[in-house]
């Protein structure tokens, strides 16, 4: 499997960092999982597949594309996520905040 992480980076040209950043990891993260010195957990693989559209069978396996067909359709909210996670916890309390007082101001003005 760690082959293939380092086969998705690759396709979809990104450095170690920028794709580490996109997942919320760090650099040294993306190297270990790939030079297989550690094993990447069950979530972050999910993650992977879930960011960038790759087959989780393929990843798994090694069968079939490594891309879906489908490509994602809400990049806005992945990279929202992606910079969510890379906030501090406090940060995170603040922006999640200020996210749901959007929510209510954009509910107000459905009203009116």
């Amino acid at each position: 499997m760690n082959g293939r992480i380092k086969m998705v980076r690759e396709a979809l040209q990104l450095s170690q960092r920028e794709f580490g950043e996109k997942l919320g990891v760090s650099r040294d993260v993306i190297s270990n999982m790939e030079y297989g010195r550690v094993q990447p957990k069950e979530l972050l693989v999910k993650h992977i597949c879930d960011l960038y559209g790759v087959n989780e069978h393929w990843i798994s396996t090694g069968e079939g594309p490594m891309f879906l067909e489908e490509p994602k359709a809400n990049k806005k909210a992945d990279e929202a996520l992606a910079i969510f996670q890379s906030l501090r916890p406090e940060f995170q309390d603040y922006a999640l905040a200020q996210i749901r007082q959007l929510a209510q101001l954009q509910d107000k003005q459905k009203k009116t």
